[in-house]
């Protein structure tokens, strides 16, 4: 079974991007990965054609959005970024039979994510089981997309509903989460943190993903950046995806 990936990026985040789409393209079996759709909130000219010279499984889709990290985390676009992330999620899902993989744009790719597909589920989500906010947004694979889009739909809707400074999406995620578990009418399948969602580096063992989470806010990208993977010592990691 083949599947698709999704994420979503602006100008400001396009190193991670590199990251991301560097090391899918390095590390999947491409003959299984059908798209890799780029949802584009303020890329660059040159940004774009990067990315269009990297591969012909990258599909860019335009929204007419223009953000660059102006506010921060948690800021105005960051906010604009990430609650438009199940809009797009639930545009794709209705329209393609494979699954598709959601995945943050901070993220690095370890091993083949086709892999995750043998975990099953209707659908997919990464627990945090040590975190009030049990589930993360930065991981979501829907498989069946007929259980799925409910869900998608219930999670995009309380996510645009909250307002306010602050992480929405991981929280309405458990919220939905917690809602759908109880009626017993799809397979949710929870992925281990260590595997689709390491942040930290001491061992890449079990791990299939790494994000470079952030555990603090920061007023400017270069802020993020640093903090997240040069003070983290991922840069041996990442430094061939960067070119």
């Amino acid at each position: 079974m083949n599947y698709s990936v999704m994420t979503t990026s602006d100008g400001s985040y396009f190193p991670h991007l590199k990251i991301l789409v560097n090391s899918i393209l390095d590390k999947c079996d491409l003959n299984k990965l059908n798209n890799i759709h780029i949802i584009d909130n303020g890329l660059l000219d040159e940004q774009i054609n990067y990315l269009k010279e990297k591969s012909d499984i990258i599909n860019l889709i335009t929204t007419g959005v223009k953000t660059n990290f102006e506010g921060g985390t948690w800021g105005d676009d960051w906010q604009t970024n990430v609650k438009s992330k199940t809009i797009h999620l639930e545009n794709i899902v209705s329209r393609i039979e494979e699954p598709l993989l959601m995945l943050d744009a901070d993220m690095l790719i370890v091993k083949d994510l086709h892999t995750l597909l043998d975990e099953g589920g209707d659908l997919q989500v990464c627990v945090r089981p040590n975190n009030s906010v049990r589930y993360i947004g930065s991981y979501f694979f829907s498989i069946n997309h007929e259980k799925s889009l409910p869900f998608i739909n219930d999670w995009k809707e309380l996510t645009q509903s909250k307002s306010g400074r602050g992480a929405h999406e991981s929280p309405s995620l458990t919220e939905i989460v917690d809602r759908y578990k109880s009626n017993g009418n799809i397979d949710i399948v929870e992925m281990e943190q260590n595997v689709v969602n390491l942040y930290l580096p001491p061992t890449l063992e079990e791990t299939v993903i790494v994000h470079f989470k952030g555990s603090a806010l920061h007023g400017t990208f270069e802020e993020q950046y640093k903090s997240r993977i040069e003070d983290r010592n991922w840069g041996e990691y990442v430094k061939d995806y960067l070119i």
